[in-house]
């Protein structure tokens, strides 16, 4: 019974660290968003500057990390199995960043779907380093 116990709370445990990933994952993404937001509207900034620095794709990028640590958080929040559904979110970034799709055939769109499998593949790296850190 001692031993079926101590699994119960190691498991609780484990589920406790990856939540708390999760937010940190969450809390970095939006503080990264928020700042290139606010580099964008720096007084010296020029167009030509915000087109070489790539501000659009950094904070779509980021718009789509938060999006994600977000998801994770509510699917961990109402998962009856934690580990199972990071694993599953984390399998499915991973999905989504390897999938090679042609061309939609419209350069903003195509820049778009670069950005999302981009972010996918970010937030899978992340997560992992995010619960080694808390581990």
């Amino acid at each position: 019974m001692a031993t079926a116990d101590r699994a119960v709370r190691d498991r609780k445990a484990f589920a406790d660290r990856l939540k708390t990933a999760a937010h940190a994952g969450l809390g970095n993404s939006q503080h990264y968003a928020e700042d290139w937001w606010n580099r964008l509207h720096e007084e010296r900034l020029t167009a030509l500057n915000v087109r070489m620095e790539g501000f659009f794709e950094h904070i779509t990028g980021y718009q789509f990390q938060v999006e994600l640590w977000g998801d994770l958080i509510k699917a961990l929040d109402a998962s009856t199995d934690p580990v199972a559904t990071w694993h599953e979110k984390i399998a499915e970034a991973e999905r989504v960043a390897a999938h090679t799709g042609g061309s939609m055939g419209n350069p903003v769109a195509d820049a778009r779907q670069h950005v999302r499998r981009e972010a996918h593949g970010n937030f899978a790296r992340y997560a992992a380093d995010y619960f080694r850190r808390v581990s």
